[in-house]
């Protein structure tokens, strides 16, 4: 995931994405959403110990039948903080975007806060 901002790339940083691959559709399908979507206010997470909402799916994707929700970026599950990047070597979550460590996750919810700027996902 890159962090842009001045027309440029400002930080890069490791992800994990859904377990069952991209172009979410359905809910319950573990899959990453693909598009442009405004981003949320950051707010604490008793699993991921930060979320940061994702406007999945669009207007125009409910009108063209996709369903689903929740879908956010967040932090390592709790139980797995401690391996830091280890976190991003494979696709585990449920279609979200998730970093490999707090302080990553940190830095990004600051950046949302001062920006407000959309996901592209492709």
């Amino acid at each position: 995931m890159r962090l842009c901002g001045y027309g440029r790339p400002l930080a890069h940083f490791a992800v994990a994405l859904g377990h069952g691959g991209l172009d979410k559709r359905q809910h319950g399908d573990r899959k990453t959403p693909l598009g442009t979507y405004e981003l949320g206010v950051p707010r604490p997470s008793a699993r991921f110990g930060m979320f940061i909402p994702v406007a999945y799916p669009t207007a125009d994707q409910r009108r063209q039948g996709y369903t689903g929700g929740d879908v956010g970026i967040h932090g390592p599950h709790r139980r797995t903080a401690w391996a830091g990047e280890a976190n991003t070597w494979s696709d585990w979550t449920d279609g979200c975007i998730a970093l490999g460590s707090d302080e990553e996750l940190t830095e990004v919810a600051s950046f949302v806060r001062a920006h407000r700027p959309a996901l592209l996902v492709r």
